[in-house]
């Protein structure tokens, strides 16, 4: 297969690098029309699809961490259909959460995306698209396919983004959401879902999964499924901080679903709106503010996949 590796040198504090390193000469070598783009900044993954697909390639791979696979679903989605029918998507997790990795059961050794090229299966995997307020106010649009969060969700992601994951996703994640309990307060929303406008309470956390985990192995989403058309929403509301710190540790077991205050459904579209600035963590990148409207793109993806 002609296909287009898209390297993130810097995911997983440098493993993309490294572990890309032991495998390229091989790639090239075994998949003749090939080729190689290095990111060099944020954002710069999802511009680098589109020369893929103008070329006609078979597949683009995504070598880095969710967020790199996030913005390479962003290039391809926004894309006119047309240009991206014979193209499918793939990765190679590298960084250092990899819930989407965890969630399709990718493995995370160089040899083993040689292995999904050589003898494709195609799963055809449901996406979302946010619209959001953006820079200076105005709209954006992202495709994702993992999990938008926000409240609680979008001021760890903040975080994230300011310290960066020092020790490795899962520890800096957990650690952090920790310290931003320590301080939680809830935000006032209203959601609108499937056109059912809703009351407006007092949130703490809303998230919109696609997968099932984020924040390298958290179970926001346990029972959700990127084959049934549905997003799941997820939603916390009506607890103290210490009621927040009780729940905290069930989220790695997906036990928190259905205990009070925790609530989930399946949707197809959700708006938020807040009284105050909230931010959003999309795939793991924190971006932008409500309002929001979030929609299910049902089987938009087509990904190699081990089974």
């Amino acid at each position: 297969m002609k296909t287009l590796f898209i390297v993130n040198p810097a995911a997983g504090h440098g493993r993309g690098h490294s572990r890309w390193s032991q495998v390229e000469a091989k790639a090239l070598a075994a998949f003749p029309g090939s080729r190689v783009a290095r990111t060099t900044k944020a954002g710069e993954a999802a511009d680098l699809v589109r020369p893929g697909l103008e070329e006609g390639l078979d597949a683009i791979i995504a070598v880095g961490g969710d967020g790199t696979v996030g913005e390479v679903v962003d290039g391809y989605l926004a894309a006119p259909e047309a240009l991206r029918a014979k193209t499918v998507l793939g990765a190679l997790p590298v960084g250092s959460g990899c819930d989407l990795a965890r969630h399709l059961g990718l493995g995370r050794e160089p040899e083993d995306v040689l292995n999904l090229l050589a003898r494709p299966k195609v799963r055809r995997l449901d996406a979302g698209v946010v619209e959001f307020q953006g820079e200076c106010g105005r709209t954006a649009k992202r495709h994702f396919i993992n999990v938008v969060s926000l409240g609680l969700g979008g001021e760890v992601g903040r975080r994230i983004a300011a310290s960066g994951k020092a020790w490795g996703g899962t520890l800096s994640y957990m650690g952090i959401s920790l310290a931003c309990l320590a301080r939680a307060k809830p935000y006032g929303l209203t959601l609108v879902v499937d056109g059912v406008a809703e009351p407006d309470r007092p949130y703490h956390l809303v998230a919109v999964a696609n997968t099932s985990t984020t924040g390298g192995g958290m179970r926001i989403a346990p029972a959700a499924d990127a084959h049934d058309g549905f997003l799941d929403l997820v939603a916390v509301t009506g607890l103290s901080r210490w009621q927040l710190f009780r729940r905290f540790p069930l989220i790695y077991s997906g036990g928190h679903i259905g205990t009070p205050g925790i609530t989930h459904r399946l949707v197809r579209r959700v708006e938020v709106r807040s009284r105050g600035t909230v931010y959003l963590n999309i795939d793991g990148e924190a971006l932008g503010t409500l309002p929001a409207v979030f929609t299910t793109l049902p089987a938009a993806v087509p990904f190699l996949s081990p089974t």
